[in-house]
């Protein structure tokens, strides 16, 4: 308790600061919320950063201190182009502080022409008006109409401001004025793109504001500048977080753990003081020392990594609730989307995911229910046990709004269940349920007692948390991804419904024109990533279920949007766009192909002028194209002249919005792309139409002398269709060795020929039709096939007449109401008889 003591003598150092929870309105906004409306010097990328752009002589506006200053960032796919200057040979602790000039100064308005007499004034003593006068100054030329300043004022006096900032904060008292206006001068440079490499490497600032943090974890303004300096772009992001001297995710880790932590725990777990007598002490040594006090503190049977020696965590009661908040913003940037894993390894050796996931847990309150018949008819309808009713959520997702501790703790989850590599612990740490309860909110149906903000912000939430499930459980083993020997046994946990298709597609749209959404549940344009998105949809599309719900519910709209993010790739070579979006995109398209052979599959002008083939035909002469991507995209342009070109009116759009349109830009690399007479175009196979929807069986050719191929059911392994049939056998496949270009229709066609008894290429299986032979169905009755299974895990539907469930394997509505027919076969002519849900 001596730390915590130690802080809270006089006035509290958070109160100081002015963000108490009972004045959210008075807090620093994040970088998220306010990169749209951040100045145009923070989102300029000039190279012209570095040269002397002249001072500004007009009359600035007096400082405003006030605790909500601008405090954002934005993000960029280009390193900062800023030269540092170094400051070796600079000391402002050794000049002269005070005197007849400092008075001077302090009479006129400030102006750039000032700034090293006021650098100077930064050596005095913290306390003194000569430098807390000049700290004023440097606030007012660093904020509101001065904002053009930021720049300038790093590479000012030879670039000697970060550094003297920096000095002064080493020397100041906790929670003192002066502490709190350099901080707030030091946040301002911080802001736009080009100061933030100068800042947080060539300065140190990363290094000594995570030392600075990790001292006094009560001052959350700290927190705030390393959340600017974390929204960089990757390159800056992997120095940040790469193993080295700076250790700011242990620094991170170490202050939200003291921070979120309640002040009976911050005594149970033996937090330890920091003494900053050497700048140079190691935060990782720090954490590993307070895991060790923590774990000695806890039961016995606690293992080290389990979680169960971690803090309890309560929103309502935490030290220094705005510090933790922040640090979790701060870890949210350092994993955005990126092709290493540092980030995501470093948040798992610091111990803290179990902290995190308890931030999300989601629970249901349940007490004992009223007497009388129909509170026990409504709970033997829900499935439940008649003396207990549902009466709330414990930390419900409707309230965590953009850049909440729990919005930005769920957007790490998110970021690192990207990751392969961290997969494995994450479902270690039971990531699958905690993900599943907040995913599953969004078939709540307390809509009529929601307030529509808070619709809004918990459809948002339960959407990232599907995406992390889709990530953890649709992200690998399946076709055309990496193998795995992980698969989870209930796959129905990345269902979707129609209302999240429609969510993902609206928010794919937004990212690839680089748009946020205003309101309650929306976003700015770099909260989201167009390779996540499409990654998530992709891992989403493993699921037949989900192939058939985008299928129908956004009809041509989606396959625009994949396409055009090829051609993002393709024609345009855009920095958003790289070879894992193309790859995640065109294999995405390639599986929602199936669906375009009897439904339209794009508008009709993409036919006309040929802008498909030419789209695929450039991404195909990409030097960087996937095995994965190559294979998606030949085999959608063999499927070119079956597939059905008709507009749809849901994706025609008025002059004023142009997200299902190509682009002028687009369409004129278009013109100069010449298609000719591929054969990989014009020499595809015409699919049979019993390859869609005909639920087929496949056995091994059983060895001489043994029994039928249809009497051991180990053996046997049922298809939806030949079409999905192929899968196994085509790219990738380890059972069939190709010696031709694979053509995945013709693969399909001899399937079913096959099936049908014909003498045709068999792949080295035996085929037959399910519904053929009735002793087959015998034989397979101790075992359900895989289209039985994937009925039984369907998840039940809440009302038979609702609209907004999962589509099942054949397009049925996973309730019990009116059935549809498979997509593949809307429109076409007959339909497969009926069938009912296998219980």
């Amino acid at each position: 308790m001596g730390f915590f003591k130690k802080k809270n003598k006089g006035k509290n150092a958070e109160t100081s600061f002015g963000s108490s929870d009972k004045n959210k309105s008075s807090s620093p906004q994040s970088a998220d919320s306010t990169a749209q409306t951040d100045s145009k010097s923070s989102s300029s990328s000039s190279p012209e950063h570095g040269k002397r752009r002249g001072f500004s002589r007009g009359k600035p506006k007096s400082p405003k201190l006030k605790s909500n200053s601008t405090l954002s960032s934005r993000s960029t796919d280009s390193p900062p182009s800023a030269t540092p200057v170094s400051s070796a040979s600079f000391s402002p602790e050794k000049s002269v502080g005070s005197g007849p000039k400092s008075d001077v100064l302090s009479q006129y308005p400030p102006t750039m022409e000032m700034v090293p007499d006021f650098i100077i004034n930064l050596g005095a003593d913290t306390s003194s008006e000569e430098a807390n006068s000049a700290l004023r100054a440097l606030f007012s030329l660093s904020e509101g109409d001065n904002r053009h300043n930021r720049e300038e004022l790093v590479v000012a006096a030879d670039g000697h401001l970060v550094p003297s900032l920096l000095s002064f904060l080493r020397r100041s008292t906790r929670g003192s004025p002066g502490q709190y206006l350099a901080l707030l001068v030091l946040n301002n440079v911080s802001i736009p793109v080009e100061n933030k490499r100068v800042i947080a490497i060539e300065y140190r600032a990363a290094h000594i504001l995570s030392r600075l943090l990790c001292e006094d974890p009560s001052c959350h303004l700290m927190a705030i500048i390393l959340v600017n300096l974390t929204f960089a772009d990757a390159d800056l992001r992997r120095e940040l977080v790469s193993p080295g001297p700076i250790e700011l995710v242990d620094a991170l880790a170490y202050a939200l753990r003291i921070a979120a932590a309640s002040p009976e725990d911050s005594a149970t777990h033996n937090i330890i003081p920091v003494d900053l007598s050497d700048e140079e002490f190691s935060p990782k040594s720090l954490l590993i020392k307070a895991l060790d006090a923590s774990v000695a503190s806890s039961p016995p049977s606690a293992a080290a990594n389990d979680g169960a020696h971690q803090i309890s965590f309560d929103p309502a009661v935490q030290v220094f609730p705005e510090t933790a908040r922040w640090c979790l913003c701060a870890l949210k940037n350092l994993t955005r989307p990126s092709r290493d894993t540092y980030a995501a390894s470093a948040i798992i050796e610091s111990g803290i995911v179990p902290l995190i996931f308890r931030a999300i847990t989601v629970e249901t309150l349940m007490v004992p229910s009223g007497s009388g018949e129909q509170a026990g008819d409504h709970n033997a309808q829900m499935g439940m046990d008649a003396s207990i009713i549902p009466v709330t959520l414990v930390n419900d997702p409707k309230n965590w709004d953009a850049n909440s501790l729990q919005d930005a703790a769920l957007s790490t989850v998110l970021n690192m269940s990207m990751v392969p590599a961290a997969r494995s612990y994450l479902r270690q740490e039971n990531a699958i349920q905690i993900l599943s309860l907040i995913a599953d909110q969004i078939n709540n149906r307390d809509d009529n007692v929601i307030d529509p903000d808070g619709k809004a912000i918990r459809n948002l939430q339960c959407l990232k948390s599907r995406m992390a499930l889709s990530f953890l459980i649709g992200g690998e083993g399946y076709y055309g991804q990496p193998r795995s020997s992980y698969r989870h046994p209930d796959e129905t946990t990345i269902l979707i419904m129609a209302s999240e298709a429609n969510m993902l597609l609206e928010l794919l749209g937004d990212v690839l024109h680089q748009r946020g959404k205003e309101g309650a549940g929306g976003y700015s344009a770099a909260t989201f990533t167009a390779k996540g998105i499409l990654y998530s949809i992709r891992c989403m599309l493993t699921s037949n279920s989900n192939q058939n719900t985008f299928a129908i519910t956004s009809g041509t709209r989606l396959n625009i949007l994949l396409l055009k993010a090829i051609a993002h790739h393709a024609f345009l070579n855009l920095p958003t766009a790289d070879t894992d979006v193309a790859e995640h995109a065109c294999f995405s398209l390639y599986l929602l192909s199936s669906f375009g052979f009897k439904n339209p599959f794009l508008p009709k002008v993409f036919n006309q002028d040929q802008l498909l083939e030419k789209v695929l035909i450039s991404y195909l002469n990409s030097e960087s194209i996937t095995p994965a991507g190559k294979h998606a995209a030949e085999q959608i342009l063999l499927r070119v002249p079956y597939l059905l070109f008709e507009d749809d009116p849901e994706s025609m759009t008025t002059s004023s919005d142009l997200t299902y349109e190509f682009e002028n830009k687009m369409k004129e690399v278009a013109m100069q792309i010449f298609v000719g007479e591929a054969p990989s175009i014009c020499g595809g196979a015409k699919p049979l139409d019993m390859i869609f929807s005909r639920p087929i069986l496949r056995s091994r050719i059983p060895k001489k002398n043994a029994d039928s191929p249809w009497d051991n059911n180990s053996s046997i392994k049922a298809f939806p269709s030949a079409l999905h049939a192929v899968q196994d056998i085509s790219f990738g496949s380890k059972k069939v060795q190709h010696m031709d270009p694979i053509d995945d229709i013709l693969i399909a066609n001899n399937i079913a020929c096959s099936a049908n008894g014909e003498k045709t290429e068999s792949y080295n299986f035996m085929w037959s039709w399910e519904d053929a032979a009735q002793s087959i169905h015998k034989n397979l009755e101790r075992k359900p096939t895989a289209v039985k299974e994937i009925f039984s895990k369907v998840k039940p539907s809440f009302r038979s007449d609702d609209t907004d469930e999962p589509f099942s394997l054949f397009g049925f509505k996973c309730g019990g109401g009116p059935k549809h027919m498979f997509a593949c076969d809307r429109g076409g002519t007959g339909a497969p008889e009926p069938m009912t849900r296998q219980d």
